[in-house]
């Protein structure tokens, strides 16, 4: 699938997946992996535990800032498959409140929507759980700033 033909169609649930693999090479390479895109909108990312992402000597938490780069990816992606087309983003802010750690006895998970869209920005919150019975982990409020159509070099 193209650039193109992935602009000019709505976007399926494995479309945005194979769109995460090859567009966001961070998240690929870590492990994050998409799920299916449900029908009540919202995009779930999930990361398996590893060694290297843990931020305790002891390897039992996940390290605070894996948990912001997968908020990050799941909300970027809520804002696309809200546009139902690919625009380049741009994260303008994103607030973390941690409510408790996140332990690595099991998957870390995100789920994310985009709740409201304005010509230029796109405000998503995102849900992070983790360990055997999915608890709350942190909740993340995000603001993302969409792309002008006009292309590079053009004068509006």
């Amino acid at each position: 699938m193209t650039l193109q033909e992935s602009s000019s169609a709505a976007m399926k649930g494995r479309d945005y997946a194979e769109l995460f693999a090859r567009r966001i090479p961070h998240g690929h390479d870590i492990g994050m992996q998409v799920e299916d895109a449900s029908a009540d909108g919202k995009t779930r990312i999930r990361l398996a535990p590893q060694p290297h992402l843990a931020g305790d000597n002891g390897g039992a938490f996940f390290f605070p800032g894996v948990l912001f780069s997968l908020a990050d990816s799941a909300s970027g992606l809520a804002v696309m498959r809200s546009l139902e087309r690919i625009v380049p983003i741009a994260t303008l802010d994103m607030r973390i409140d941690h409510l408790a750690p996140a332990t690595m006895d099991a998957d870390l998970r995100a789920e994310a929507e985009c709740y409201r869209m304005t010509r230029s920005v796109a405000f998503t919150r995102c849900e992070l759980t983790a360990g055997p019975a999915s608890k709350l982990v942190a909740i993340v409020m995000g603001t993302f700033m969409l792309s002008s159509s006009t292309p590079r070099g053009a004068r509006p």
